[in-house]
């Protein structure tokens, strides 16, 4: 920043942002990076001259310790030193000198504070309980929760001072645990900010769209270095596009459709009618004071996932919402019903939540299968079922020679899958026509949404996090898990029915193409004969 030349210059878009009336409670600045995020809310109260005030307290907020430590420090120092303020680093907090004191050497203890704060999960709010704070300025909003933001900014931001205000100016960019609120409370009003938003109680907020181009100090370098990014990363980092992040971890995930990517690499889609005749899987994620999330998904003949409907509900009882799920249950009649195996557990009651839902259903549900080390095998799975990339085709060896004795031998010391793998060796490469193998239609927000909102959890004990941090919101992501896994499982022990299921398709193509019913009727009801997979399918009726 230009401090070290004697002097700072607001930026084309900090201006307006530094301009915002105290009418506003809420501000957030940012979007793209390189936008001079830090700088304006570490210069906000020095601008409006609040450190002048021997009452003001401001709390500038980052998510860790490290971050105030590495970062903050060393660029707030650029700034507060050259008021008289002095850091006392076990508080973390900057003390301004009374009017009085300045060029003297007297005790600059007792005017205005700028405390360096950070609060790494929820239980850290109430760190701030007995403070008044003027002037709230999280940095990097995306980087924490809601609860955080809504419990300091509207339980701790307020004044006693009436020449001093009661505001929060806020900053940060796409990504991260707090991507989905944020977009929905900043930007989905108006994605290009500068419109006020009236939220609950009559609050104002607003938002103020910048991106690196408009900060003409940045690094050149920097720009570019950007461009190496994955596309839809460079889009959300260089150009502030909320809607093209993709998440931390499932960076495969695709929400929107790009220039420059195929036609299947995407995730999201728009809904379309989904046959009768084809399986249906239904996921509970339960809770009670966390979210009580359902999906409901089909699988198609070639194995491919369409979540097709979700319900979620809060603090809301087993009685209130099983009938509301039993009414889509009945008449879908899904072959897997599912819970999370918390609802198993014993909790002193007569019935367990599973026989509990089951009841209320009137259907039997099962818990779902893994343990707890199973979440990491869990978000390997959902990879692979978002992969839109084809595997490498690796070409056959044209001189091998097919070994009935090697064969045998491979059966016998080393079993069925090495003897199957050594068969498949020889079959030519199959070309990937399901892929995705999941998709989400436009109508399920939240598994959305929380699937892009989805971050890795921080290392511990000097290894690679390879665990999805929690987070608010992440029911449905935790459901997503149990879905692929349920899925995996069904194509295991329902390959004989779905045999059925492909041959039922093929018909259905043909009947399509060709219109006689007559052999389309005759030829179905020889397919179920032969299994006792689906049964004829009563969509199909004399009036096409």
């Amino acid at each position: 920043m230009a401090f070290n030349q004697g002097y700072w210059r607001a930026k084309k878009k900090q201006e307006p942002f530094l301009a915002l009336p105290w009418t506003i409670k809420e501000g957030f600045y940012g979007g793209g990076a390189g936008s001079g995020k830090s700088d304006v809310l570490l210069v906000y109260g020095i601008v409006h001259k609040l450190h002048e005030n021997p009452h003001f307290k401001q709390v500038f907020m980052r998510r860790t310790f490290p971050e105030l430590r590495n970062e903050i420090v060393p660029r707030s120092r650029e700034i507060y030193s050259k008021f008289g303020a002095t850091l006392n680093r076990s508080e973390m907090c900057w003390t301004f000198p009374r009017l009085d004191q300045y060029g003297g050497q007297g005790m600059s203890n007792a005017g205005a504070m700028i405390f360096l704060g950070h609060c790494e999960d929820e239980n850290d709010v109430h760190k701030y309980d007995s403070m008044e704070i003027n002037l709230f300025t999280p940095d990097e909003l995306t980087s924490i929760t809601e609860y955080i933001y809504l419990y300091i900014g509207f339980t701790r931001v307020r004044t006693s001072d009436p020449t001093l205000p009661a505001i929060i100016r806020a900053a940060g960019m796409p990504g991260g645990i707090g991507h989905s609120w944020v977009k929905r409370r900043f930007v989905d009003p108006y994605k290009d900010g500068g419109k006020l938003i009236i939220g609950k109680g009559g609050n104002k907020r607003i938002y103020i769209f910048a991106t690196l181009a408009d900060n003409d100090a940045i690094d050149p370098g920097y720009a570019q270095s950007l461009e190496a990014l994955p596309e839809a990363e460079k889009r959300a980092k260089k150009y502030g596009d909320w809607d093209a992040y993709k998440g931390q971890v499932f960076e495969e995930f695709r929400e929107l459709q790009y220039p420059d990517e195929p036609e299947n690499a995407i995730h999201v889609i728009s809904p379309f009618e989904i046959p009768d005749w084809w399986p249906k899987i239904v996921i509970i994620d339960w809770g009670y004071a966390a979210m009580n999330y359902i999906s409901y998904s089909a699988v198609s003949p070639n194995k491919r996932i369409y979540t097709y409907r979700e319900q979620g509900w809060i603090k809301t009882k087993i009685e209130e919402w099983a009938p509301l799920a039993k009414e889509y249950i009945d008449k879908e009649q899904p072959r897997v019903i599912k819970i999370c195996r918390s609802a198993g557990q014993d909790r002193g009651q007569e019935h367990t939540i599973q026989q509990q839902v089951s009841d209320a259903l009137g259907h039997p549900v099962d818990l779902t299968t893994g343990n707890v080390g199973s979440r990491v095998a869990g978000k390997s799975l959902i990879h692979e079922y978002l992969r839109w990339k084809p595997k490498p085709v690796i070409k056959s060896n044209g001189n091998l020679v097919y070994n009935e004795e090697y064969s045998m031998w491979l059966m016998r010391n080393r079993g069925l899958d090495e003897y199957k793998s050594y068969l498949r060796s020889f079959n030519p490469a199959e070309i990937e026509e399901n892929i995705p193998k999941w998709q989400i239609f436009n109508t399920c927000p939240m598994m959305i949404e929380s699937l892009k909102s989805c971050s890795y959890d921080k290392p511990r004990k000097n290894k690679v996090a390879e665990d999805v941090a929690e987070f608010e919101g992440d029911d449905p992501y935790d459901n997503s898990r149990y879905l692929v896994d349920a899925a995996e499982r069904y194509f295991q022990d329902a390959a004989d029915e779905f045999k059925v299921i492909q041959r039922q398709q093929n018909l259905v193509e043909k009947l399509n193409n060709t219109q006689d019913f007559t052999a389309f009727y005759r030829n179905m009801r020889s397919s179920e004969s032969s299994s006792d997979g689906p049964k004829m399918i009563n969509r199909y009726s004399h009036r096409h």
